[in-house]
């Protein structure tokens, strides 16, 4: 062994070295590299790295149509839904204000009828236009003699048979 590594020096050493491979050729690594290329031919641009000119895809007439007919029927859906927020909105405040009038009525009919039926007003009818009064001593015991009223029902029961009579 010793022969070996007499036999070789360091400067006789050759260790691996790497390289840039041009994109046009496929990197395999085989264990071994090949020799260095000249650094000039890493400048040289072969064909395929040239900038191509980028061909753009033309648009068919009909995409193009179907796409503006498409972005119209949203608009016009957009403007129609808008229009007929806006009609409710004023729907809204017109039903409001209708609110706000009937309840200002009633009130106004709530404070009418407080005002009809205080009593104040109650009496003074009935002592202007009815000619009552308030009694002037203490509330008084009627007797009502039982007789006196079977004499009135069969009064008044003789009356209805002519009553109905002249009804007829």
């Amino acid at each position: 062994m010793n022969s070996a590594i007499e036999n070789t020096s360091p400067a006789t050493i050759s260790l691996p070295t790497r390289t840039a491979v041009p994109p046009s050729e496929p990197v395999i690594y085989g264990g071994t590299t090949s020799s260095p290329m000249p650094q000039d031919e890493f400048t040289r641009q072969g064909p395929d790295a040239r900038n191509r000119v980028i061909n753009k895809r033309k648009r068919s007439p009909f995409n193009l149509m179907l796409t503006m007919i498409g972005v119209a029927i949203a608009i016009v859906l957009y403007v129609g839904n808008v229009i007929a927020v806006q009609e409710l909105l004023k729907d809204v405040s017109d039903e409001q204000a209708r609110l706000q009038q009937i309840l200002n009525e009633q009130e106004m009919l709530k404070a009418q009828i407080n005002r009809m039926s205080s009593l104040e007003r109650i009496r003074k009818m009935a002592e202007d236009n009815l000619g009552l009064h308030n009694p002037k001593g203490p509330p008084q015991w009627i007797q009502i003699d039982g007789d006196k009223v079977r004499e009135i029902r069969q009064m008044l029961s003789s009356r209805q048979p002519a009553l109905q009579k002249k009804a007829q």
